[in-house]
């Protein structure tokens, strides 16, 4: 196959990949920076409401969520900037494969570190309740739906 035919096709699937996660960003940013129903921080959150928590805790534990929220509409707004640098790459007669690769990296970049944010957040949250607070967190979930944090070492 052709070297430019190759490029031609990675860039092509890279538009189609981009494509699907600016759809996924505009449909988490619908919701007003709100948690969204099925958002960790948003389902720990909940979760957390119906724990018997001394004041103190269920303080901290908001002072966690907050921050991590606060953090995740930084990183939101950072995505969103990066997107639209790609869309504008992507809008380019002769789009060059480097860029828009670079582009793909810093957006991975931020998704990475947006991920990682929210699971330090749970982690804090998790060292501040008890092995059975914990549990009763999970058990929340229900049966048959899978946990995004029930892992019992975090």
């Amino acid at each position: 196959m052709p070297r430019h035919r190759k490029k031609r096709m990675a860039v092509v699937a890279l538009v189609l990949a981009t494509a699907t996660l600016v759809a996924g960003h505009a449909a988490a940013n619908r919701h007003g920076g709100r948690p969204r129903h099925g958002s960790m921080l948003g389902r720990v959150e909940r979760g957390v409401e119906k724990l018997e928590l001394a004041p103190e805790t269920r303080k901290s534990v908001a002072t966690i969520l907050d921050q991590a929220r606060s953090q995740q509409r930084v990183l939101r707004d950072q995505l969103h900037a990066a997107h639209v640098q790609m869309r504008a790459l992507l809008g380019e007669p002769a789009p060059s494969t480097d860029a828009v690769f670079a582009q793909a990296d810093s957006i991975g970049a931020l998704q990475t570190q947006a991920k990682k944010e929210e699971l330090q957040a749970i982690i804090q949250v998790r060292h501040l309740l008890s092995a059975e607070q914990w549990q009763q967190l999970r058990r929340q979930q229900g049966p048959g739906r899978p946990s995004s944090f029930s892992g019992d070492g975090v």
